[in-house]
Parts: C-alpha cells; sequence; structure tokens
C-alpha cells in the first residue's frame, strides 16, 4: 500500500487572490449579506418545512430498524430548526445523542426510549406551535430518561 503524502494548503490553487478574498470576505460578512442571507433561509422554511414532514414519516414508519431510525433522527435534527422546528430539532438531536452513546457503550438501545423520541418528534413536528410551549420540558425529560437508561445498561454488565 502507498504511503498517504500530505499536500500542504499553500499548494492548492487558489481560486482567489488575496486582494480578491479581502474583498469576498469583506461583501460576506456585510449587513446586505446578512439580510439577504436570512430571506433566503426564510423563504426555503415552506419548503424545508414538507422535507421535515417526509422524514418524520420516514422515522415513524422505520420501527426497528434502529440504522434507518438513525439515518432520519439525523436528518431531521440537521434541518428542523432552519425549517421554523427548534423543538423537533432538539428532540431529533437527544435521540441522535441517544443512540450514539448506546452504540459507544455497546449496549442496546431501549425501543421504548427511542419509542418516545420519535413520537415527542411527531408531535413537536405537527404541532401547530410548533412544539415551542412543551419543547424545553418534553427534550430535558427525554434527556433524563435516555441518562438513566443508560446508566442501567453500564450498571447491568
Amino acid at each position: 500500500m502507498k504511503k498517504p503524502q500530505l499536500i500542504p494548503p499553500d499548494a492548492y490553487p487558489q481560486m482567489l487572490n488575496k486582494v480578491q478574498a479581502a474583498k469576498f470576505s469583506k461583501v460576506l460578512r456585510s449587513k446586505v449579506s446578512e439580510v439577504k442571507a436570512h430571506q433566503i433561509i426564510e423563504d426555503s422554511a415552506p419548503t424545508m418545512l414538507g422535507a421535515v414532514l417526509a422524514f418524520v414519516e420516514e422515522l415513524e414508519k422505520a420501527g426497528n430498524d434502529r440504522a434507518l431510525v438513525s439515518n432520519k433522527a439525523h436528518e431531521i435534527k440537521g434541518i428542523a430548526d432552519t425549517a421554523g422546528l427548534p423543538a423537533t430539532a432538539r428532540i431529533a438531536e437527544g435521540l441522535c445523542r441517544y443512540l450514539e452513546e448506546s452504540e459507544g457503550l455497546g449496549a442496546a438501545p431501549d425501543q421504548a426510549v427511542i419509542a418516545l423520541h420519535v413520537s415527542a418528534i411527531g408531535r413537536a413536528t405537527r404541532d401547530s406551535d410548533h412544539g415551542t410551549r412543551m419543547s424545553d420540558t418534553v427534550a430535558r425529560e427525554l434527556a433524563a430518561l435516555s441518562a438513566r437508561k443508560l446508566a442501567e445498561s453500564v450498571k447491568g454488565r
């Protein structure tokens, strides 16, 4: 097998010279660019909301397929906040963390804990106020439950 070769960053051809890069950086940090970026994100929220709803349906249908549950939870976590669903994003992030920590411990995740997360993700996504009233409580309680289940799996070894 060939030994990997390290290529210093300066060896790559640059798309912009230093003057152009400074100008480009200034434009990116400008108030106008910030406003335009926020408008683009705001305009894409309905499309992203549709994507989150589709991912949630796939998550709910995933059942015991942990790989699919993990995949869909990561997808949801990645775009839900931008779609205007911060509660959904937080709960999905909690599910991702629980699955990753379970795997790291070599413990099988509790299916009931997964089901509670999936149910909460669905409810937060479909809630007319996008779960903002109860999001902190639900996310906190699910995190506590996940931590307790992880601790139990370590003790049970």
